[in-house]
């Protein structure tokens, strides 16, 4: 096909409702389909690992932007990554422990959860299971979700949610942050229960940078560049590329940052932008 540009999809709040257990939609996937034809190269640009794209991995998506721009594969290449550093890595655990905060890090295909992002992720699992019949052991082993104390250090960590009680501690922590270390805040997205949350990846490295690097290797620059988003770690790929779209249930600190703000996912929002653009009729 002639390319004539190139769109960047969140997963979680975008392309999918997965805050009421919603897979794909037909309608969705049609979009998609009919972007390519149009000349439109299709990403995934998600916070989720690579195991946790697998239902997304037949879809008709030329490659897929990782643990938030840690991790880039081109389908049918090898995954170039940019893991965190080991001592920035362990100062990490070092300091979020030592402030009773929670941990989930992800490798490229496993998880490493403390206590009450382990049950979080399982729960997830089991609501999975109610829509696919698919039994939650097996999509746990299968995403290689393990307990934290189990984390091999030989398995290179690209990105790392932490959770903190109090936002005086998370404060306090980015105060501190190690040089080796970028932190975004997404408690406007996923906080509960009046916690903080946040996402660390290597310095420098993000949704934006992932984009930018994925279309370098592809021999395109970011020339009629779409990324459509709704939580705060889709703000560097907004930004990144030439229109930014934020979903009308997006936080609205990403509304503010975007170009442009269509409907809420639940309404048909990711067509419609897509629509709005001209990129399928």
């Amino acid at each position: 096909m002639n390319y004539k540009g190139a769109l960047f999809f969140d997963i979680d709040g975008t392309l999918v409702d997965s805050y009421h257990n919603k897979g794909l939609e037909e309608e969705v996937l049609q979009a998609i389909r009919d972007a390519e034809k149009n000349g439109y190269y299709s990403f995934v640009s998600s916070g989720r690992n690579l195991s946790g794209l697998r239902e997304f991995r037949n879809i008709g998506m030329k490659g897929y932007v990782y643990s938030d721009g840690a991790g880039i594969l081109i389908e049918g290449q090898e995954s170039v990554l940019q893991p965190l550093p080991d001592e920035a890595r362990d100062w990490l655990f070092k300091t979020v422990l030592g402030y009773k905060g929670d941990m989930l890090a992800a490798s490229e295909t496993g998880f490493y959860a403390t206590g009450s992002q382990y049950e979080m992720m399982y729960g997830m699992m089991e609501k999975i299971a109610e829509r696919t019949g698919v039994p939650a052991e097996q999509t746990a082993a299968e995403m290689g979700l393990r307990r934290f104390e189990d984390y091999d250090p030989s398995d290179p960590l690209l990105e790392v949610d932490v959770l903190f009680d109090h936002e005086d501690i998370e404060k306090e922590f980015v105060r501190q942050l190690h040089p080796g270390l970028d932190y975004v805040s997404t408690t406007a997205s996923y906080g509960r229960d009046g916690r903080t949350i946040g996402e660390i990846t290597k310095k420098g490295i993000d949704k934006g940078s992932g984009a930018r690097e994925i279309l370098k290797l592809l021999g395109h620059d970011m020339k009629n560049t779409y990324a459509f988003g709704d939580s705060m770690n889709d703000a560097s790929v907004l930004n990144a590329c030439e229109t930014g779209v934020a979903m009308g249930n997006a936080a609205d600190e990403l509304k503010q940052a975007a170009d442009y703000v269509t409907d809420d996912i639940s309404e048909h929002g990711l067509v419609n932008a897509m629509r709005h653009f001209g990129i399928i009729d």
